[in-house]
């Protein structure tokens, strides 16, 4: 089985998720008593969620290849970062490290495509649904057109991602509100959990539209890596 270095932290409550499908996958394919072989560099997320308010990416950035270069250095194979937004420094994490990073985008992508899927609602923070760079790394590999909440409703995401589910609250009133959003926009055909997090609260027993979960696609992906594929 291949080493993967997994950066959390971004949030804790999400990285226990990414613990809990690397070990069932494990099991799974191996049988018996078997579960992930991986590392964990876990970030302070009160460092990164400062560096994150105050926009200062050079310094976000850094946290990450910092990780990246500890768990080469610990043997790791490949790397993942676990979460969305996050994402936006895995081409300086592959640039500093030298190492093959899972990318949550690719795993997207390829299921997007896959299902057939032209117009999905992206749900995320408001990092990734403004554009800054979520949309056009995903443009890259998935020639569909996202649909993209309004700022009001983007606002109330964020709020729900970084005041509750990033601190382990899970709220149905929360729920109820993700679901209104998605009802709102009936252009779409799918839902993408563009949050780490949002696992915690959408499933796809929550909505009439196929959901992509982020979340339990990249940890499938890194698995598959880990067990004789390719990243």
């Amino acid at each position: 089985m291949k080493r993967i270095g997994l950066i959390g932290g971004v949030s804790p409550e999400s990285t226990e998720v990414y613990v809990r499908l690397f070990n069932r996958a494990a099991r799974a394919r191996l049988g018996g008593e078997h579960s992930a072989a991986f590392i964990v560099w876990h970030l302070d997320y009160g460092e990164m969620i400062r560096h994150y308010h105050a926009k200062d990416w050079p310094r976000f950035i850094g946290e990450i290849t910092a990780a990246g270069e500890g768990l080469k250095r610990a043997g790791a194979d490949a790397l993942m970062i676990g979460s969305n937004t996050t994402h936006l420094a895995a081409d300086a994490l592959a640039a500093a490290t030298g190492l093959p990073v899972i990318h949550l985008l690719d795993a997207l992508g390829r299921a997007l495509a896959g299902a057939g899927v032209r117009r999905p609602l992206l749900l995320g923070t408001p990092v990734v649904m403004s554009g800054e760079f979520y949309r056009p790394a995903l443009a890259a590999r998935y020639d569909g057109e996202p649909v993209i909440p309004t700022a009001d409703e983007q606002r109330e995401i964020g709020r729900i991602i970084l005041d509750e589910l990033c601190h382990g609250v899970v709220a149905p009133q929360s729920r109820r509100v993700l679901q209104a959003v998605i009802d709102a926009h009936p252009d779409a055909d799918a839902v993408i959990l563009g949050c780490t997090e949002l696992c915690l609260i959408l499933s796809q027993e929550d909505a009439l539209l196929p959901v992509f979960d982020t979340t339990a696609l990249h940890a499938a992906a890194g698995m598959a890596f880990a067990l004789g594929g390719e990243p």
